[in-house]
């Protein structure tokens, strides 16, 4: 009996122990805050556009901002575009120069433009943040709405501008503020676009803007040349070409920027110009291979380079390009062979030999598909004269004492003439040719048949000859 009392009372020490330690230990854990209906169920209001985003909060402290952009790309994916008959973009696309530029420029302006939208709510756990945000479709209507006619008005203001530069024939301005106005006006180019005429100087829609683009481009010709220039391969450098536009009405096109191209590849040509204060455009020459035709240059409106650091009106070029046609203007140079004249004199103790033999071989090193020779200097671009002579080596007296032999020495002199014979481009010499004989005059024509005579004549003609060419 009185074991069975120790025993009980052990057992309650014990029980009044447990609960102590159990609640030194133990910390409450906070409900779990459960998702909203709308993280797995989209909302669905007729009068609303929804945006839904979320982001992982692993991506660090701008995850809120990820999870806004992702609402925001949701919220405008759900903005359609409605396509009427009357839009610039349905009627592109009948006339079958439609290109998905103008899809993309739609879509961008409706994800880069939305305003008016409202958090609605928003909801976190260990993973994730989520946001929803909706926007009322009325009231986008309205802003898109506003947006539009402010766009319109701008656009028309410009086009106004355009045709008082043009009465002041300022050609390059006027062209500027209208394709700035098309360029504003490229968001809503899915759309119908309505201009006042009264404010948009008698216009009343894009095609009317484009077309007088158009008009105005087409307007640039080029001033007919009594004489076409030339040109020849292989110079050390050229002077430009120059040409003159001018507009229809025989104004003079001043201070508009083009581009050129060669159509012939063998002509290298600077790929930008403009023209001065005088309608004067140069073309600038690199390079010329040989040929003996026509050839064309083609040029083209630079509207780009025209419209300067205006990113509005430069984005917009790549889709007035769709709208409108232009021919380049086409303009003619005349690639020729560069025309030589050879005069060459060869004398033997100062008498003619009556042999050609030096002209011979000068003929030999300048013909070819760059250079052709011709007998009249008036034809030629150039002259090339050659004076020889052979005279008595002064070692010519110890040979004859001791062995009766005669020294001659030949001397060449060259010289690159212009074409009217007056101003000598260069001049080189060739010397320490020789010739022996039993008398002076079997000694100098031996020096025109010396081994060394074609070697060092070559090499002097060499030099002669980049004067005229350069490879």
């Amino acid at each position: 009996m009185k074991n069975n009392v120790y025993i009980f009372i052990l057992l309650a020490a014990l029980s009044a122990c447990r609960p102590k330690k159990e609640m030194a230990v133990t910390t409450p854990v906070p409900a779990e805050v459960k998702a909203p209906l709308w993280v797995s169920s989209r909302p669905n209001n007729g009068f609303k556009y929804v945006g839904i985003g979320f982001a992982d909060k692993s991506k660090g402290s701008s995850y809120q901002m990820e999870a806004k952009k992702n609402a925001l790309y949701d919220l405008s994916s759900e903005i359609k575009v409605d396509i009427s008959s009357n839009s610039v973009l349905y009627t592109v696309q009948n006339n079958n120069n439609f290109n998905e530029n103008f899809n993309s420029l739609v879509k961008l302006s409706n994800n880069d433009n939305i305003e008016g939208y409202t958090l609605v709510d928003s909801y976190e756990n260990d993973k994730q943040y989520w946001v929803y945000y909706q926007l009322d479709k009325q009231e986008y209507l309205n802003q898109k709405a506003r947006k539009k006619q402010q766009v319109i008005t701008k656009a028309s203001n410009l086009i106004a501008a355009s045709f008082t530069d043009e009465k002041n024939k300022d050609f390059s301005s006027s062209l500027k503020k209208r394709i700035q106005a098309f360029g504003v006006l490229t968001p809503y180019l899915g759309e119908e676009i309505v201009f006042d005429p009264t404010q948009a100087g008698g216009l009343k829609n894009v095609f009317d803007l484009t077309n007088l683009i158009q008009q105005q481009l087409q307007s640039i010709t080029v001033v007919q040349q009594k004489n076409t220039q030339v040109l020849k391969p292989y110079q050390a450098s050229y002077a430009p070409l120059i040409y003159n536009l001018e507009l229809s009405n025989k104004t003079p096109l001043q201070n508009f920027p083009l581009l050129v191209s060669s159509e012939e590849e063998k002509i290298s040509v600077n790929d930008k110009t403009s023209t001065n204060t005088n309608g004067e455009v140069q073309i600038k020459v690199n390079s010329v291979q040989p040929l003996n035709q026509y050839v064309s240059f083609a040029l083209n409106p630079d509207i780009i380079t025209l419209m300067g650091t205006d990113s509005v009106g430069r984005a917009g070029v790549v889709l007035l390009k769709q709208f409108i046609q232009t021919s380049a203007l086409k303009v003619q140079a005349n690639v020729t062979t560069i025309a030589v004249h050879i005069v060459s004199v060869e004398k033997n103790m100062g008498k003619l030999t009556g042999s050609h033999t030096l002209e011979t071989f000068i003929q030999q090193k300048f013909n070819g598909a760059e250079i052709r020779l011709v007998d009249k200097p008036e034809e030629a671009d150039f002259i090339v004269e050659s004076q020889a002579d052979t005279q008595e080596d002064i070692s010519s007296d110890v040979l004859s004492n001791n062995y009766t032999i005669k020294l001659a020495g030949l001397v060449i002199n060259l010289q690159l003439k212009s074409k009217d014979g007056n101003a000598v481009i260069y001049k080189t010499q060739v010397n320490d040719v020789y010739g022996y004989g039993n008398n002076l005059e079997k000694a100098g024509l031996n020096a025109y048949s010396s081994s060394k005579l074609n070697a060092k004549l070559a090499e002097a003609l060499f030099f002669l000859k980049r004067k005229i060419v350069v490879y």
